[in-house]
């Protein structure tokens, strides 16, 4: 497995996430996802959490750096125990629409 976190460096909606961790098989696609939002809300998919429909087929590239865009989204790679670390996180919160009742 690999660890990598996407940083969107200036969202441009509410809605759009600024901080998402992945965790990546061997074949570099997705099997588990945190989404963080400015507002503070987050959403976790795959693993337990199912909804893997919203896990992206694609495979990351071997070049992490491909995906960088300078002044808007840094991708880099991130050691198993953050992502391990986040993922808790994530199940300790309430999150969307819930979330807004707790």
């Amino acid at each position: 497995m690999e660890y990598v976190i996407k940083e969107l460096l200036h969202p441009e909606e509410d809605d759009e996430a600024n901080f998402i961790y992945s965790e990546l098989d061997s074949q570099r696609r997705e099997t588990r996802r945190v989404e963080f939002y400015p507002s503070g809300m987050c959403f976790a998919y795959g693993g337990d959490m199912g909804e893997d429909e919203v896990l992206d087929p694609a495979p990351f590239p071997e070049d992490l750096r491909t995906l960088n865009r300078p002044g808007e989204v840094e991708v880099r790679a991130i050691p198993r125990q953050l992502f391990i670390e986040v993922w808790n996180q994530a199940q300790e919160r309430p999150d969307g629409f819930m979330g807004m009742f707790y």
